[in-house]
């Protein structure tokens, strides 16, 4: 039994998101953004869940980072893309991962420096076959490769640590994370996940440096400590959670994301709000989440 303090989690918006995903908070429009990746939807709202907006895409949006003018930087599961937030138009930058079908962009997020960190997934059994890119001023390069599914990217406060997962596995790993280069070296296990807490997902990080991770299959979002001690637990009432971003006026509301993605009949009828955007507020505040420096 888990003796650490546990709050719990309330759905703000019922999307009924096939695969929840890339949840930020983005200050400037006092809204909360997230992508169904397989519902070609970029979803957004108020933080109190009013006022929801909905914009359909051709195609799934992955993650994303916000641009000083408001566009995004966006991988979507045919590659890196600007995208308008308001229409949907996009433009295709840089294809990923052309040579094989079977891949798509998956999780990312920004370093403190403002480069967009993103890896993909290799969908029909998480083949360890995928790279993770760092882009920089339009410039794309290759910083991890081999990755079957990446997930958990976040940046510690002072940006000298990476945290990463492979979802094929149970482990948290961190890196140290050079700065000026933006290259990671390093990695070693931060912390590791036992089966019956589902498999880490999404990550971000607080202003205290501690890392929340969203368990896919576990109903929860767990906080560890810098030196990857586990600390707290969000209680989310649905099983596949899939990401986490702390935002709010107060920077203490944190949002997490769901998918319906591989749950039959049986599952939904017995959790009907699995899909949904949640929120709890937090006795710790976050960190914004910085602009792609074009």
């Amino acid at each position: 039994m888990d003796m650490q303090m546990t709050l719990n989690a309330t759905m703000l918006v019922d999307c009924r998101a096939e695969l929840g995903e890339g949840v930020q908070w983005h200050r400037p429009t006092r809204r909360v953004y997230w992508t169904d990746i397989k519902g070609k939807t970029l979803w957004s709202c108020h933080e109190d869940g009013s006022h929801v907006r909905e914009v359909a895409l051709d195609a799934g949006l992955c993650d994303f980072a916000f641009t000083p003018d408001g566009k995004m930087l966006a991988g979507f599961e045919d590659g890196l893309c600007w995208l308008d937030p308001r229409s949907g138009a996009r433009h295709l930058l840089e294809p990923y991962d052309p040579g094989n079908p079977a891949t798509r962009m998956n999780d990312g997020a920004l370093d403190r420096q403002g480069r967009f960190v993103i890896g993909g997934i290799h969908e029909p059994d998480m083949n360890p076959v995928t790279p993770v890119w760092s882009v920089s001023r339009g410039r794309v390069r290759t910083i991890l490769d081999g990755i079957g599914c990446a997930n958990g990217t976040a940046f510690s406060p002072g940006g000298d640590r990476m945290y990463f997962t492979d979802s094929r596995g149970g482990d948290l790993f961190v890196f140290d994370y050079d700065t000026v280069s933006g290259e990671p070296e390093n990695r070693r296990v931060f912390a590791s996940l036992s089966p019956e807490h589902g498999v880490p997902d999404g990550s971000c990080v607080d202003a205290d440096g501690a890392l929340w991770n969203a368990c896919f299959g576990g109903s929860a979002v767990r906080r560890y400590l810098p030196d990857g001690q586990p600390d707290q637990v969000v209680a989310v009432p649905v099983p596949n959670v899939t990401c986490c971003a702390i935002g709010g006026m107060r920077m203490q509301r944190m949002f997490i994301t769901t998918a319906r993605v591989g749950l039959g009949p049986d599952h939904l009828d017995a959790k009907p709000q699995s899909g949904g955007l949640f929120a709890v507020d937090l006795p710790v505040r976050g960190l914004a989440a910085g602009t792609y420096r074009r």
